[in-house]
């Protein structure tokens, strides 16, 4: 698997076996071990002489973290089952929960729902929009910081949760959900922002392996009700899955290359595939990047504008030309990521960020915010949308407590530079 913005693979060929109860370390890149017989030698010192307790296998894989995370900056090796989850959340999109989005609150303890997901396991368990829930399997959540009470929901797929609530209206209930394996939308906020010229804006916060298609169905929806021009936003995208990135590219670009890799091996040109399925979009479009804008996005961003076919508006991006290779360990149940190749733009180039220019791409465009305005827009992207049916309890909810229950949208600059050079206008200050 290639990962932008992710990173593993291996030096080397590792595993794990088991002898006499001690775990030891295989590799295959040195002739006369003499690096292996230095860290036993080390081994055996401190579990001889350290005054404290020392766990043997704990210490192997500190230094197989220390070994990879010193390659460079987006090398990486997960070793605990958080870590393994997390990296496979994030490259295949995917989890096993129960369709609930939550309000953002960093208080610990109970965690109040926004709404569930529609027609996730939550909702036909009949959770509702409000509800406050105070314990999980019978354990309470106070005390618990935002991301323990959170990981309680997710488990394995087919599992049965307990979740003790209390609702809008005071009433105290228990509802029993069954884990199940959900998507998490990397394409959010497909909508007009332009009513009568049909200028179509979304979002990708992040490339999985699901994001084609995902990006595929709402193209297609916003096709069906007449989209005219297309805002895209990758603002805040920090990359994924490099393969994802070239998919969404091949949309746009009638033929050529989108991009080229180079590394130990024979460079890599990554072209339009002639016989790919995909529909060419002929017509505007305008991509929004900022500092937030790496890897993957760059690729997508830079093969965009290097063949013309769309005006970047923004901020300079990161500046992040690494792919990562990944290998899954089975036996040691351990990931690693090393970066393993650069990646150039289709007219060569390398976009990756010096001290003399720390950044990626410079947009056609620049339209710079400030810091606050900036991490406001970023969680305004990476919000989900509640879906239709929850609107009426929603707006019941925030009229009766008098709260901002839904998010207003913040005032976007860049979104709105981009909406004005859609209109055939210039953009102030531009």
């Amino acid at each position: 698997m290639l990962v932008l913005g992710a990173a593993l693979g291996s030096l080397a060929t590792i595993g794990w076996i088991s002898v006499g109860g001690e775990i030891q370390l295989l590799e295959r890149w040195s002739s006369d071990y003499d690096d292996i017989a230095h860290y036993r030698e080390v081994r055996d010192f401190v579990s001889e002489r350290y005054v404290g307790e020392s766990d043997p296998d704990a210490l192997v894989r500190v230094a197989l973290s220390s070994m990879v995370e010193s390659l460079d900056e987006y090398s990486r090796y997960y070793h605990t089952s958080d870590e393994i989850d997390g990296f496979k959340r994030e490259t295949r999109g995917s989890f096993a929960g129960i369709g609930i989005v939550f309000m953002n609150s960093l208080d610990p303890g109970p965690i109040r729902v926004l709404f569930p997901c529609e027609g996730s396991a939550a909702e036909r368990a009949g959770v509702r929009v409000g509800d406050l829930i105070v314990r999980v399997d019978g354990v309470s959540l106070a005390g618990l910081d935002r991301r323990e009470a959170r990981g309680t929901f997710l488990g394995e797929e087919g599992t049965e949760v307990t979740l003790g609530i209390v609702g809008l209206d005071g009433e105290e209930r228990e509802v029993r959900v069954t884990r199940e394996e959900r998507t998490d939308p990397s394409v959010r906020h497909p909508h007009f922002v332009d009513d009568e010229l049909k200028i179509a804006y979304l979002a990708i916060t992040s490339f999985t392996t699901e994001t084609p298609a995902e990006f595929g169905f709402a193209l297609t929806a916003l096709g069906e009700v007449g989209m005219q021009g297309l805002i895209l936003d990758l603002r805040g995208n920090p990359g994924g899955i490099l393969k994802s990135a070239v998919e969404i590219a091949e949309h746009f670009i009638p033929r050529g290359v989108i991009t080229k890799t180079r590394g130990r091996d024979e460079p890599v040109l990554y072209e339009r595939d002639t016989l790919s399925e995909r529909d060419l979009l002929d017509l505007p479009l305008v991509v929004l990047v900022d500092g937030g804008s790496a890897s993957s996005s760059e690729v997508l961003a830079g093969a965009l504008q290097d063949h013309r076919v769309a005006v970047l508006v923004g901020s300079p991006t990161y500046g992040k030309a690494r792919v990562q290779s990944v290998r899954h360990f089975i036996e040691a149940d351990a990931l690693a990521k090393v970066t393993s190749s650069y990646y150039q733009t289709p007219s060569g180039r390398d976009l990756d960020r010096t001290e003399a220019r720390p950044w990626g791409i410079r947009p056609d465009i620049t339209v710079e915010v400030e810091a606050a305005t900036k991490r406001e827009i970023h969680r305004h992207i990476n919000r989900y949308d509640p879906p239709r049916e929850a609107l009426q309890a929603l707006f019941a909810w925030e009229d009766s407590s008098a709260e901002e229950i839904l998010p207003k949208d913040p005032t976007d600059p860049q979104l709105e530079a981009a909406v004005t050079l859609m209109r055939g206008e210039r953009p102030s200050g531009s």
